[in-house]
């Protein structure tokens, strides 16, 4: 009677995991139904038909605060945070900052928070409140959501062009004729890049992203055996199903900015930015890729603050040196200095890998383009790394250049002035 009585029992849970995870499927679908220009808080009232909840909030991630953009948490709208939390939202560990929250909001009720990412780089967290403890599952289910509300996120930075357009209307700067000119070009460059931006904007986000974020979600879902235990070879593809999936939204993102880049609507969000900070975040995140290929990384770094978009920054770091992780031979070192010249900031990044001849080095910063080795015919790349790079440079007013010997090693130099933004 006993063993029917736990059958019965593992029967019904197994029937409720069943229903919940059904609930969930069919209403994560909704997201990629949402405008966010129109309605941004609409992510809430879905994450809610998913997991009850009654207060929540999103914060985004500054050097020395989070600052409160979405939900009805009762919060301030800058939040004070210090080094030593800021770290800990960065390490591997994705629990060990929580409790800390929960005092830093002054929270009494029972949390669940997730980093929100966009291209291995966190920018904010995704917090939910109430009194009822959360469940097992429902923290899995979360996960999934918080990776999707990530991507959806990013979307609200796409092209402006046409609104710009009619400010400058509105504002009588039609009146002139340098208006009229700098209209004319405007509506010029829009129909020059009104295919591209329809086609990766529309195309891409909705036939791409949208089942790739499924496709990764899922493939986490799966990993925590919550549907089973998992084979060896199980485990592997699915690892590879989720990795690749990554990466593949890594590249759909560049795309997406380069053609922010293209329309000019790329915008700086400044900020006080610990230069220090920056480069160690990014060498957490590439620290699996450093990992693998047993590299040492040598700093030489000054204690630097600037005014600059701290975001940008990364990005700019994160792709020097991921180009110089894949271009070094195994065992090898990677060396990253900064110093202040004059009213310059200056930070290096050198390797010692295979280096780019000459012939190739005006071309480099190209949209698209790839030096032929082998390593690139075995890597994935759009090609559009370094564009993205030379283009966040010229934003904040500074300056690109490489130095670079075949067998010997790339040093790329990037120079931007320390202090252009405060006045």
């Amino acid at each position: 009677m006993r063993a029917i009585i736990e059958t019965y029992v593992i029967s019904a849970t197994l029937i409720r995991l069943i229903l919940v995870y059904k609930n969930a499927i069919e209403q994560i679908n909704k997201f990629y139904e949402i405008n966010l220009n129109d309605n941004a808080n609409k992510i809430f009232d879905i994450l809610n038909s998913i997991i009850q909840f009654e207060t929540c909030g999103i914060l985004y991630i500054c050097p020395n605060n989070l600052s409160f953009e979405m939900g009805n948490l009762n919060i301030p709208k800058n939040i004070p945070i210090d080094e030593n939390f800021a770290n800990k939202i960065y390490e591997n560990s994705t629990n060990n900052y929580t409790k800390e929250l929960k005092k830093i909001l002054n929270l009494k009720s029972n949390i669940l928070v997730k980093k929100l990412t966009t291209k291995g780089t966190i920018f904010g967290l995704l917090v939910i409140v109430r009194e009822k403890e959360f469940s097992k599952e429902e923290a899995i289910i979360f996960k999934t959501c918080a990776s999707i509300i990530s991507n959806l996120i990013k979307d609200l930075e796409l092209s402006k062009v046409l609104k710009m357009q009619v400010e400058a209307l509105q504002k009588g700067i039609i009146e002139t004729n340098k208006a009229y000119e700098t209209i004319k070009k405007q509506n010029k460059k829009i129909k020059e890049n009104e295919k591209l931006q329809n086609e990766f904007v529309a195309n891409i986000s909705h036939d791409l992203r949208t089942p790739l974020n499924s496709v990764i979600g899922f493939s986490e879902v799966l990993s925590s055996k919550i549907f089973g235990d998992l084979t060896p070879k199980q485990s592997e593809y699915i690892e590879d199903i989720r990795l690749s999936g990554i990466r593949l939204l890594g590249m759909i993102n560049e795309i997406l900015d380069i053609s922010k880049i293209s329309s000019h609507t790329i915008k700086l969000n400044l900020s006080d930015v610990d230069l220090n900070l920056a480069i160690d975040e990014v060498c957490n995140i590439l620290a699996p890729a450093i990992n693998k290929k047993q590299i040492q990384i040598i700093k030489e770094t000054q204690n630097i603050r600037l005014k600059a978009d701290y975001i940008k920054i990364q990005q700019i770091l994160f792709n020097l040196l991921g180009n110089a992780i894949k271009f070094s031979n195994p065992q090898s070192k990677i060396e990253i200095t900064t110093q202040t010249n004059k009213n310059n900031t200056v930070i290096k990044i050198k390797d010692h890998g295979i280096g780019i001849d000459k012939k190739y080095q005006k071309r480099i910063f190209d949209k698209f383009y790839q030096v032929e080795n082998a390593l690139s015919k075995t890597e994935t790349s759009t090609g559009l790394g370094l564009t993205i790079t030379k283009e966040f440079v010229r934003l904040h007013h500074g300056k690109i250049e490489l130095e670079s010997e075949p067998n010997k090693g790339t040093t790329f130099t990037i120079s931007i002035p320390t202090n252009y933004f405060h006045g």
